[in-house]
């Protein structure tokens, strides 16, 4: 399957330097960032759906059992000087 899509042409020019520069192809290029942000979407959407889970099954904090368990979470620990 063939798709075609336009770039701005500050875009291309990038694309063009890095291509150069990389000595892969546009095309290589492309495909990779593309693959990267499907990657980072659906994991996005996986962190999102666990996040509703949680609060679905009542696994939430409060905004003051939060903001303790916050300051808590620091004592023990030296101060950088």
């Amino acid at each position: 399957m063939s798709n075609a899509i336009t770039l701005p042409q500050t875009m291309l020019k990038r694309l063009e330097k890095i291509s150069a520069v990389s000595r892969r192809t546009t095309g290589v290029i492309v495909k990779q960032a593309i693959a990267e942000k499907l990657d980072y979407e659906e994991w996005v959407i996986e962190q999102i759906d666990a996040g509703l889970a949680d609060v679905k099954a009542g696994r939430v904090l409060s905004d003051e059992a939060f903001w303790q368990q916050l300051g808590n979470s620091g004592r023990g620990r030296k101060k950088a000087a």
